[in-house]
């Protein structure tokens, strides 16, 4: 090691697996098996033999010998010799003792042999399970490492290199989140513009979302260093080249559709100076798509599963994660769970209070079999799948850790498990303060006999932002309807070159 370089604590393993068996072993047990269910079959059938046909059981003797065995006997054995089968040909007392013999042995051989075969898939797996902590663990001491390294790089050379990225962030969902934690992977620290209002609406129609709202989304990402507000929406060569020396930018960012306005690229001088960018494109995901569930999202319309083409790969939530820690034993752990559909503004700022009461916290997500049960009078949530909410939150950088699919009673269980100290009310399902203090005895009884239940202030938590984001989507239904139909032939458009589908017409 390099005088003075910070290198993390190795991460305790867990103890060595039992070493797999050699190739030369499991051809040993292989043949084993073979042995053994040869000499189950033939002992099944000297036994079948001994028990059925040697006078012991004389009605099953007499049946097999009765008249109408011995004329479908004969019918066979007619077949045979016409198909050209060498004689002797097989009686019926034959094939049956051959099969009884078999499923004899066949059940033998399950009791005998099946319980070792379910012990041995029991090792595979935990073997198995072991192997994927382990995994973990390691990917988790690497990324720190090539943090670490990259600091000592950028400290060597006296400056971290520092990337640029600007957009509008309407409704930011986790494909925005993935655009930013691949843009700052250029550098050390990410600065992310944030479109005013005002030049949205002058080049496509006014955002969903209001200028606070937005900003304080980004501003809550895990990936994003520094936020600059107010940039336009189409960037000058001017504009572009003051901010990247104002801010020290060293390279500009941006996804590998082209960017495009009145027939020029809007990043060609960027370009040109070598200092441009680009990450791949998140597919399955985009605004548009998400607009267009919401506009299906009322009580009119009949119920749906929510969907989603992003492939959501346990390596796509472990990098999610980038520099979540672990929680260390003396951390006061909280613990607040939720809906988190259509992750926002009044999200972020309770998750942010909920960790001013500890030092690590833990994000419960409703599956969503229990959030369509709970909202089913409001209309068909919840937009976003269990998963799509799940990286929405682990994005923000208040959270320490989810829980994915959460109980929707927090007992005793959860909290030893969890070594949860505070327990936080989430956002709720009811808009009505005495049903809800119902629904807080159900759920929250344990919590508040251990002392350990909080309830924040009421502008920081309480009913579900996500109905007030839907209203404001179907306020203006016409003319997002249009958009979506336009902004969709776009995306098909570019699906269709990157992959070189064709379109049936």
């Amino acid at each position: 090691c390099t005088p003075g370089r910070r290198t993390p604590p190795p991460l305790p393993l867990p103890p060595p697996s039992p070493p797999p068996p050699t190739n030369d072993n499991m051809r040993m047990l292989r043949g084993m098996d073979i042995v053994l269910a040869f000499a189950g079959l033939v002992l099944s059938i000297y036994v079948t033999n001994r028990m059925l046909f040697q006078n012991l059981n004389a009605k099953f003797y007499n049946a097999v010998m009765s008249d109408w065995m011995m004329k479908n006997e004969n019918e066979m054995h007619k077949q045979l010799f016409i198909l050209g089968f060498p004689e002797p040909f097989p009686d019926m007392r034959d094939i049956l003792l051959v099969f009884l013999g078999s499923t004899t042995a066949l059940v033998l051989y399950y009791i005998v042999l099946g319980r070792r075969h379910r012990r041995k898939r029991k090792e595979i797996t935990l073997a198995l399970t072991e192997a994927r902590e382990v995994v973990e663990r390691l990917q988790n001491e690497l990324r720190e490492v090539e943090r670490l390294e990259k600091e000592e790089e950028s400290e060597e050379g006296g400056k971290k290199i520092r990337i640029f990225m600007d957009g509008a962030f309407d409704l930011m969902h986790y494909g925005h989140v993935n655009a930013f934690r691949l843009g700052r992977s250029w550098g050390q620290q990410l600065i992310v513009g944030v479109n005013s209002s005002e030049t949205i609406t002058q080049c496509k129609g006014p955002p969903v979302m209001t200028d606070e709202e937005r900003v304080t989304m980004v501003s809550a990402c895990r990936f994003v260093d520094e936020v600059i507000e107010g940039v336009p929406y189409v960037m000058t060569d001017k504009y572009l080249a003051q901010l990247m020396e104002k801010h020290e930018i060293d390279y500009v960012v941006h996804g590998d559709d082209p960017v495009i306005v009145d027939g020029k690229d809007v990043y060609a001088h960027v370009k040109k100076m070598g200092k441009y960018r680009s990450i791949a494109r998140t597919e399955g995901v985009s605004t548009t798509d998400i607009v267009g569930r919401m506009l299906l999202c009322n009580s009119h319309t009949l119920a749906r599963a929510p969907s989603s083409r992003f492939m959501k790969t346990s390596s796509i939530l472990t990098k999610f994660r980038g520099n979540m820690g672990f929680p260390k034993d003396s951390d006061k752990i909280v613990y607040i769970d939720g809906d988190w559909d259509m992750f926002n503004m009044d999200h972020v700022k309770l998750i942010r209070e909920a960790k001013r009461l500890g030092d690590f916290v833990i994000c419960g997500v409703h599956s969503d079999d229990l959030v369509a049960s709970k909202s089913k009078d409001r209309g068909n949530f919840p937009i976003m799948d269990l998963h799509e909410r799940a990286l929405s939150v682990i994005g923000c950088k208040f959270v320490g850790d989810v829980l994915l699919d959460a109980p929707w009673e927090i007992d005793l269980d959860v909290i030893k498990s969890l070594n949860i100290s505070v327990v936080v009310r989430g956002t709720s399902y009811i808009d009505n303060d005495d049903k809800r203090k119902e629904e807080e005895n159900d759920r929250y009884s344990v919590a508040k006999d251990l002392g350990i239940f909080r309830v924040l202030d009421e502008k920081f938590g309480g009913f579900s932002p996500v109905y007030d984001v839907v209203e404001r989507i179907h306020i203006n239904r016409e003319r997002f309807q249009k958009k979506i139909a336009k902004k969709k032939a776009k995306e098909d458009a570019y699906y269709d070159e990157k992959y070189g589908r064709v379109r049936k017409k």
